[in-house]
């Protein structure tokens, strides 16, 4: 297994999309110094990670309470997805956890889940490559912000539904299934 990543603490932490509707990349990004860690995820995880983020610093606010902070301006542009964008990997699994010590929350992104641990065949892998593993450390305010960030890239590029099949359209047209 490969030494996991991290970026402890990191500078700036972002998520968002890149790309037309329809045909958009979701990532997370994080930069500490001149280092700067580009993952790719499925808009699903990106939504799930801002709902799931933003409901665990609430339940960790109970225990362990946090100075009010303003997301402001400079939060906001830190949360963006700086390009060029190159992802690393494709982030299968992703975590959160707390340093209540350092108050940093801790995001790990895995690019194997182990529910991959099996090959074709259904039989146990033994390969020991369990791919990569990022370990990003950031405030509160750097997770909220970038909560706030992949919420807009989700919704900014929805694309209208179809009335009758209820699946997204293109701008170029869309083929209903129901019409055939």
């Amino acid at each position: 297994m490969a030494d996991p990543i991290e970026l402890d603490p990191v500078d700036t932490l972002g998520a968002g999309a890149i790309g037309q509707p329809g045909q958009r990349t979701f990532l997370i990004q994080a930069a500490k110094a001149h280092a700067r860690l580009t993952v790719l995820v499925e808009k699903e995880q990106i939504a799930l990670l801002a709902s799931e983020a933003v409901a665990f610093l609430e339940r960790i606010a109970e225990e362990f309470p946090e100075d009010p902070v303003e997301i402001g301006p400079e939060l906001r542009r830190a949360a963006v997805v700086q390009e060029p964008a190159v992802p690393l990997f494709r982030a299968r699994l992703i975590g959160l956890g707390f340093e209540p010590e350092r108050e940093l929350v801790l995001i790990e992104l895995r690019e194997h889940s182990e529910d991959e641990a099996e090959d074709d065949d259904g039989l146990l892998n033994t390969d020991d490559d369990d791919g990569f593993v990022a370990r990003i450390y950031a405030t509160r305010a750097q997770v909220r912000a970038m909560a706030g960030r992949a919420v807009e890239s989700v919704t900014v590029g929805a694309r209208p539904r179809c009335l009758l099949c209820e699946q997204p359209m293109d701008p170029q047209g869309h083929h209903c299934p129901r019409w055939n």
